[in-house]
């Protein structure tokens, strides 16, 4: 494994059903770049392992640890961590994990340069509701996910740092996607 320098973090944001969780699979599949586990304090469900689906953690286990971001849902805790990040990061150079746009901040302040931001979005609004009902979603539940905060559209403060990927062709995604990752290889 490479020096610490050499590591990056491929964090992934952008609004609901633009397929963030397709590209960080194809990144796991095709370049063995895993998704950093996540913290919660949720109980297991059946069919999910501890480290492996997530750090199933205690209220207290929880509270050691040193998050890059975190949120209540209900009464359970989720969050991102330094500690999971160096854990990926003993076994891979480049790892990626999807992230709201407030979490893009707070990992840009902390490991700078080590951040490689995707923002991956579609050319219309359009497409993202079709998605969406495609996999199931409530359609009150997409009204709200498509206005306001939670479209995660990318913040002017942001942009020199986004590389944005419009994901409307998936073919067209994958060979971006390729020529991104031999990029960061070859850093």
């Amino acid at each position: 494994m490479g020096d610490i320098l050499l590591k990056k973090i491929i964090l992934i944001a952008g609004p609901s059903g633009a397929g963030k969780t397709t590209i960080s699979d194809y990144l796991n599949e095709k370049y063995d770049i895993p998704r950093v586990l996540t913290h919660t304090t949720r109980p297991m469900r059946v069919g999910e392992k501890q480290n492996v689906s997530y750090h199933f953690e205690t209220d207290d286990s929880f509270k050691q640890l040193h998050f890059f971001e975190h949120v209540k849902y209900g009464s359970y805790q989720y969050g991102s961590s330094r500690e999971a990040l160096n854990l990926a990061w003993k076994k891979h150079d480049l790892v990626s994990l999807i992230v709201d746009i407030q979490g893009v901040y707070s990992y840009i302040k902390q490991l700078g340069d080590k951040v490689y931001f995707l923002y991956v979005t579609t050319s219309t609004k359009e497409e993202l509701k079709e998605r969406l009902l495609k996999r199931g979603d409530d359609p009150e539940k997409i009204k709200e996910r498509l206005s306001g905060s939670e479209l995660n559209l990318l913040p002017a403060d942001l942009k020199q740092y986004a590389h944005v990927i419009v994901n409307d062709n998936l073919n067209k995604t994958k060979e971006t996607l390729n020529s991104i990752i031999s990029r960061l290889e070859e850093d």
